[in-house]
C-alpha cells in the first residue's frame, strides 16, 4: 500500500513550489510587496506554470527528471519569500490545505478519468509533442490545462497519484482568496452585499465541489467563475483604476477558457460592463487595460492553446 506520509509529503512540497512561482511572478508583475492574498499569489503561480507547461511541451516530456528540477526551483522561490510572509502566512492556508486533503482521498475519480484524462496527462509526461494526437482517442482532441498541470507533478516514488492535485490547487486557492476577503470585511465592520456573496459562495462550492477526484475539467472553471464574478462586482462598485483588480480579470479568464474552451461564453459579460462604464465617462483609457504584463501573457496563453489544439485536431 502507497505510504499516506510520503504522499503527504509531497502534497505540502507541490502546494509550496506553486506558490514559490506565484509569489515570484506576482512580485515580477507588480513590483512591489507580494503575499497579501496567498489565494491570489497560488492562482497566478498555477497561471504561469500552465504557460511553461504548454511551451516546453514543444520540445521535452515532462519526466522525472525535468519535474523534479521544476519543483525545487518553486521550492527554493517559496523559502526566498518565507521571512516576509511569516505572519501573512497563516492559519487559514494551513486548515484549507488540510481539509482539502482529507477530501482527496475519500473518493471516487471523474467518469472521464481513465477514458481520456488519465492517458492525456500520461502522454504528457511520456512523449513530447505529436502532432495528429488527436487521432489516438477522441478525448485527446479537448485538451485543457488542468492535465498540462498535472503532467508537472509526476515525480519520482509517487508517480501518477500526484495526478489530482491541480485540481485541490485551484480549489485551495480559490477558498482562500475568499476566506481572506471575507475575514478583512469582517475586520473592517465593511457590511455590504458584497460580504453575503462571498458567503453565499464558500457555501455554495464546498457543498457542491467537495468531491475533489470528481472535478474534471469543468467544476474547476466554474469555481473560478465564481471568483470572476466577485472581481467583476467590485470593479463596477469602485470603478478605479486599479492595475491590480484589473489584472485579476485577465488571470482569472485565461485559467477558465484554458480549462474548458466552451467557458470562452463567459467572457461575454465583460462587454456590457465596460459599456456601463463608458456611457457613465468613468471608463479609462484602454491602454491601460491592455499595455501589461498580465494581458500579453493572456494573449500568448490563447495563443498556446490554440497552435496545440490544431496540431492535435487539426482545428
Amino acid at each position: 500500500m502507497f505510504n499516506i506520509s510520503i504522499f503527504f509529503l509531497y502534497y505540502v512540497l507541490i502546494i509550496s513550489s506553486v506558490l514559490g512561482y506565484g509569489l515570484y511572478f506576482e512580485r515580477f508583475l507588480y513590483n512591489k510587496n507580494v503575499g497579501k492574498n496567498l489565494g491570489y499569489s497560488g492562482l497566478i503561480g498555477i497561471f504561469f506554470l500552465i504557460i511553461y507547461s504548454y511551451l516546453s511541451h514543444f520540445f521535452i516530456s515532462h519526466n522525472y527528471f525535468h519535474n523534479s528540477i521544476l519543483i525545487f526551483i518553486g521550492l527554493i522561490l517559496f523559502l526566498k519569500f518565507i521571512p516576509n510572509l511569516f505572519i501573512k502566512f497563516n492559519i487559514i492556508l494551513v486548515i484549507i490545505f488540510s481539509l482539502l486533503f482529507i477530501g482527496l482521498l475519500l473518493y471516487k475519480t471523474h467518469d472521464d478519468f481513465p477514458y481520456y484524462h488519465f492517458p492525456y496527462i500520461y502522454y504528457l509526461v511520456e512523449n513530447k509533442l505529436i502532432v495528429g494526437v488527436g487521432q489516438f482517442n477522441h478525448g485527446f482532441k479537448t485538451q485543457s490545462s488542468i492535465f498540462y498541470l498535472s503532467s508537472l507533478f509526476f515525480l519520482p516514488f509517487i508517480k501518477y497519484y500526484t495526478f489530482y492535485f491541480s485540481s485541490v490547487l485551484l480549489m485551495g486557492f480559490s477558498n482562500l482568496i475568499i476566506v481572506t476577503r471575507i475575514f478583512h470585511k469582517i475586520k473592517k465592520k465593511d457590511i455590504d452585499y458584497i460580504l453575503y456573496f462571498y458567503l453565499l459562495t464558500i457555501v455554495f462550492i464546498n457543498i457542491f465541489f467537495y468531491r475533489i477526484q470528481e472535478h474534471g475539467t469543468d467544476r474547476s472553471a466554474q469555481i473560478l467563475v465564481f471568483i470572476l464574478f466577485i472581481e467583476l462586482m467590485l470593479f463596477l462598485k469602485f470603478y478605479e483604476n486599479n492595475n491590480t483588480r484589473v489584472n485579476n480579470l485577465y488571470l482569472l479568464i485565461g485559467l477558465i477558457i484554458s480549462l474548458k474552451s466552451f467557458y470562452i461564453l463567459y467572457t461575454l459579460v465583460v462587454i456590457p460592463i465596460f459599456y456601463i462604464l463608458y456611457k457613465e465617462k468613468k471608463l479609462f483609457f484602454i491602454k491601460d487595460y491592455l499595455n501589461n504584463k498580465f494581458f500579453i501573457s493572456l494573449i500568448f496563453l490563447l495563443i498556446l492553446l490554440t497552435t496545440v489544439n490544431f496540431f492535435n485536431s487539426g482545428c
